[in-house]
């Protein structure tokens, strides 16, 4: 028919009438009589689907698809839909008018329709009313906004301060809810309206004209910049608030229309509500940050449980949980892992959202198992959610289609890293896909502006984070494209020059720095180890990675893990190469730690042969200053003075302080353990100051220091073994050896012993005892003799009381216990009039043989 229209061209079509309706497509409006009606935006888009195809049969299917794009939309939401437009237009479902049912296969529009153009007068547009339309009012709070006090508080002054301000932040972190909110309590200080625009549905600047252009009933003759200015000159003094919300895909032309909207008025204020800042002149920005999440720790009591519930993300899934009368509730038997949920979906509200419907059909822990695999197709939200909010694939799906080429390859490439990444592993990966320093430095501030990655300043360097959701997002993406093993080679070599440089410093001045860079790093450490001994042909990096972190395993590592992984890299690795010699030192290392002597003495001689064979004499005489550690306790003095003085020998010819300090260490344990404390304190003292000169690192010091304050101790010199303590306690807790602050806890028992404190001596006793258990960590056999003497007098002394002494000193938080014992070592140092008979101490105390063989009887 020569007058019929393309459908695709109805649907471009400006209005429709049928009977008394009137349906304005660019405004988003629908009148009947003249007076506006509530059609709510997915029934809008089935009507204007419906409009554009009369008398035509439109199949369910085709209607989920042009909507909501099926996405985990059930027939029976469609039904809702055509339901609640009937009501609007006053249609009856069994006599319809305007939509009938064909039962079984879909809907067709059946009412007389004509076409409605808007006249095209060039007279000015009649004065803008202040009361919002229906379609622009702010919507009733359906819930209780939960956690969001202070964003709410600042939003609110923001608002007091600025013209314009942008609530930015990743996609589903509840942006909207924050908006609405600080928007309605804001209320009574806008006394022509608050006006809300979804600018959803708009993706270009023209659109965006004419779309604002039917809602403020202004009719549109020439660009955004004249319709802006008009709106502007209308608004001049007038006090409305504007929200424009989901405004990430159009924030260029939005920008440029608000600038304009500013410039021509005086009192209107803007609020906006975007994955990304509009980048415009006169912006506030406020990053709107995920809900809290608990810390990682335990919840083993119902005070425990009880301030879990508080936690802001726990508190939003346990509230959508009744909604979706799950039935599931907080307990103690799931405290943990209802924790872990909360962190490992980042606090994000929406995901919280999602993982609460899904709490109604699974446990908490058959949930978390889940979410490994699934966690971005977890469902079941609610249907009256926009499909990019149905699923978390959907959401990142919507804001992956904001990035450019480069910022796609970048978030890949990040997206193998489990834990944060530096600029410098961010470079590494970035250069997989051709990107130089400068486009990584700019790709990365993409991909913070579009809310996709979190940047921490706070840190040394600062680094960037990937939202679990949206890492398991990119790394699909990764693999799609066939890209993991290059990206994950190149992961794997920026993690081997890490530990290479963590190799050449850690023992330096910057050594605090190297080890909190190692611990924020050491998920991707261990990430990297197990790509590493996965491959052939990559093993050698895997001894490269795992030997170079020798020095910071001895600090502060889980001994018993260190172990595994250099054990596992030396069988895999054979080939006699410098990596391999000091991993075999390392490995010794660890097992003279946890006191497995045969294997430690067999790894350390290995590795110092194999060092020696390759010219690489200092680590040849680390090897043989660790092991005159070991020689000593194991019994052999003899050979540990051997072991020590060669070490030494080499420190003294390369001038090597370190080195020095270290021999001098062997020296003065292998001293301690033949009962000759005053020499061993001597040897300790010189060992001390071979590394006290500045540029030195602290954690030799401190080891030094609290053998020194052992043999103090020994010898009656109270006060100097109290403040030899005191002084290491402050540096270990500066680099969280919790071992070694443990250690000085005991020596703090020992001092209060003597004074006859048995009480709070019990308490430092069990307390350390704890944390050793805890670390795995056994004493030291030159401090046996006292840890059994106190341990006998504090329990004869106490008896049968002393196991609830035991009992509160297990369950009060060790830094407390830390706390207290730097006031009474405090006391202690300060007392210079503590003294003691040393030959009566060292007579009454036993060796460490049969000290070792008292234990063993308890």
């Amino acid at each position: 028919m020569a007058n019929e229209k393309h459908p695709e061209e109805q649907e471009r079509s400006a209005a429709f009438a049928f009977a008394n309706v009137v349906v304005d497509s660019w405004a988003h409006r629908v009148t009947r009589d003249g007076r506006e009606i509530t059609v709510e935006p997915k029934a809008f888009a089935v009507l204007l689907k419906l409009l554009a195809h009369p008398g035509q049969l439109i199949s369910r299917d085709d209607l989920l698809d042009a909507v909501w794009g099926h996405n985990f939309v059930t027939p029976s939401t469609l039904s809702r839909v055509i339901a609640h437009l009937r009501r609007a237009m006053a249609d009856d479902s069994e006599q319809p008018r305007y939509i009938q049912t064909v039962h079984g296969l879909g809907y067709r529009f059946i009412a007389p329709l004509s076409e409605q153009q808007p006249e095209l007068a060039q007279e000015p547009a009649p004065a803008l009313g202040f009361v919002p339309p229906v379609r622009a009012r702010l919507p009733e709070r359906a819930d209780a906004l939960i956690g969001r006090d202070d964003d709410l508080t600042q939003l609110g002054h923001l608002l007091q301060e600025a013209r314009l301000v942008t609530v930015a932040g990743a996609g589903g972190i509840g942006k909207t809810q924050a908006a609405l909110e600080v928007a309605r309590s804001v209320t009574r200080d806008f006394l022509d309206g608050v006006w809300l625009f979804d600018c959803t549905s708009q993706t270009d600047g023209d659109g965006l004209a004419r779309w604002l252009a039917g809602l403020f009933d202004i009719r549109l003759t020439a660009g955004m910049d004249e319709l802006m200015a008009r709106l502007g000159a209308q608004l001049r003094t007038r006090h409305v608030l504007l929200v424009f919300d989901n405004c990430e895909r159009i924030a260029g032309p939005l920008a440029a229309a608000i600038e304009v909207l500013l410039a021509a008025s005086v009192d209107p204020r803007v609020l906006v509500t975007s994955q990304h800042r509009l980048n415009c002149a006169g912006e506030t920005l406020y990053w709107l940050p995920p809900l809290d999440v608990p810390p990682v720790g335990e919840w083993n009591t119902d005070e425990d449980v009880a301030r879990l519930s508080q936690v802001p993300s726990v508190k939003l899934l346990l509230a959508r949980s009744r909604a979706f009368a799950s039935g599931f509730a907080l307990t103690l038997a799931n405290a943990s892992t209802v924790a872990e949920i909360c962190r490992r979906l980042d606090g994000l509200p929406l995901a919280l959202e999602i993982a609460a419907a899904r709490l109604r059909l699974l446990s908490p822990e058959q949930l978390l198992q889940r979410m490994d695999v699934h966690l971005l197709n977890i469902a079941e939200g609610c249907p009256s959610w926009p499909a990019r909010h149905q699923t978390l694939r959907a959401l990142i799906d919507w804001s992956f289609a904001l990035l450019s080429g480069r910022e796609c390859s970048l978030l890949g490439g990040l997206s193998v890293f489990i834990g944060p990444c530096t600029l410098g592993g961010a470079s590494a990966v970035g250069a997989v896909f051709g990107l130089y320093d400068e486009q990584v430095m700019d790709a990365l501030g993409g991909l913070v502006d579009k809310s996709l990655l979190v940047v921490n300043t706070a840190t040394l360097p600062p680094n960037y984070r990937l939202l679990d959701s949206v890492r398991l997002y990119a790394l699909e993406k990764l693999a799609e494209n066939g890209d993991v093993e290059r990206v994950r080679d190149a992961h794997l070599a920026h993690f081997v020059r890490l530990a290479e440089r963590v190799d050449a410093e850690i023992r330096g001045e910057h050594e605090q720095l190297w080890c909190e860079r190692v611990r924020h790093e050491w998920a991707d450490l261990h990430a990297a180890f197990e790509y590493a001994v996965s491959r052939r042909d990559r093993v050698d990096m895997a001894l490269a990675l795992s030997g170079n972190l020798c020095w910071y395993f001895r600090m502060g590592a889980d001994y018993g893990e260190a172990a595994r992984w250099l054990d596992q890299a030396l069988c895999l690795g054979l080939a006699l190469t410098r990596q391999r010699a000091q991993a075999l030192i390392a490995c010794g290392i660890m097992q003279h730690q946890l006191q497995v002597h045969e294997r430690a003495q067999e790894l350390l001689r290995d590795g110092i042969a194999l060092a020696e064979q390759l010219g690489e004499s200092s680590l040849a005489g680390a090897g043989r200053a660790v092991l005159a550690f070991e020689l000593a306790t194991s019994g052999d003095i003899a050979g540990a003075e051997a072991c020590a003085a060669s070490a030494q020998i080499i420190a003294d010819v390369q001038g090597d302080a370190w080195l020095r300090s270290m021999a001098l260490l062997g020296r003065g344990i292998a001293f301690a353990l033949s009962e000759q404390h005053d020499e061993a304190e001597a040897c300790l003292g010189e060992a001390f100051d071979a590394v006290s000169t500045p540029g030195h690192g602290v954690y030799q010091q401190a080891y030094v220091l609290i053998n020194r304050a052992l043999q103090r101790y020994y010898l009656g010199q109270l006060p100097g073994a109290a403040g030899d303590w005191l002084a290491t306690i402050e540096a270990f807790v500066e680099l969280e050896d919790w071992r070694g602050v443990a250690g000085c806890v005991e020596g703090a028992a020992y001092l209060l012993s003597e004074r006859g404190e048995v009480k709070r001596a019990a308490r430092f006793l069990a307390a350390a005892a704890h944390v050793r258990e805890f670390t795995a960590a056994p004493l030291m056999p030159q401090w046996l003799k006292a840890q059994v003497a106190v341990e006998t007098v504090v329990r004869d002394a106490l008896g049968p009381s002393i196991e609830q002494v035991q009992k509160d000193a297990v369950t009060t938080r060790f830094r407390e216990i830390v706390a207290e014992a730097r006031t009474a070592l405090a006391e202690v140092a300060a007392n210079q009039s503590a003294r003691a008979d040393v030959s009566k101490r060292s007579r009454s105390l036993p060796s460490p043989t049969s000290a070792s063989r008292e234990r063993g009887k308890r």
